[in-house]
């Protein structure tokens, strides 16, 4: 493998991980601002905001020839 090719994977996974960062992050605080009882147009805006996440990491896996599909759990406590 040539170094750039390394190099380009290693950045590919870079932005992968922190994608994947991004989502937990963003669901966490979905879940935060429903427990505190926050206003349900915090809450949709950041659902909002996971849906358009959800989306990117397919993208950036059809590069690699991968396909990916991210749902959340609905009963994690």
């Amino acid at each position: 493998m040539e170094e750039k090719e390394f190099l380009s994977y290693h950045e590919w996974g870079i932005r992968v991980s922190r994608l994947m960062e991004l989502i937990a992050m963003t669901n966490r605080t979905i879940q935060v601002h429903k427990e505190e009882g926050d206003s349900p147009l915090y809450v949709k805006q950041y659902e909002e905001l996971l849906e358009e996440h959800t989306l990117e990491p397919n993208q950036l896996m059809q590069v690699m020839g991968l396909s990916v599909q991210l749902s959340a759990l609905k009963n994690v406590g």
